[in-house]
């Protein structure tokens, strides 16, 4: 056996082991979203079981035509809408049919609620609409 032969032997018990030793590639995972966080204190506001889930609308059509944002060119939510929650009811008086939906924790504003619903930002009406700001929150994806 000469020297090259030694180097090619060696080289190819390196490169089996090598197969051996790595890792398996599997299908990536796709992460879900389980719940929101206050963009702030990162207290847990509501997980994807209090979501309420809308057909997507029409886009920048469906609003009224002064409205309208020309430079909208996708059709995508802005908000969560979530059902209501006793949180949110705890520092907003009685009979009021619309307000700000604020962090229980540290109080800033997460977003707005109102009785009589609101119009998303895909075009469609969620009625009665508890929304919140995606801008507001952290999403935590499991």
């Amino acid at each position: 056996m000469t020297d090259a032969e030694g180097i090619f032997f060696c080289q190819a018990q390196i490169e089996t082991i090598d197969a051996i030793n790595e890792p398996k590639i599997s299908e990536p995972r796709k992460l879900t979203l389980s719940a929101l966080k206050c963009k702030k204190c990162r207290q847990t506001i509501v997980s994807t079981k209090d979501f309420v889930n809308h057909d997507q609308g029409k886009g920048q059509t469906a609003f009224a035509y002064k409205k309208r944002d020309s430079s909208f060119s996708q059709i995508v939510c802005s908000s969560y809408f979530i059902e209501p929650m006793d949180w949110i009811f705890d520092r907003v008086q009685e009979g009021e049919l619309e307000g700000k939906i604020k962090c229980p924790t540290c109080q800033v504003k997460l977003g707005n609620f109102s009785w009589a619903g609101m119009q998303c930002s895909c075009g469609s009406w969620i009625t009665p609409s508890f929304a919140i700001h995606r801008e507001k929150v952290d999403e935590v994806l499991t």
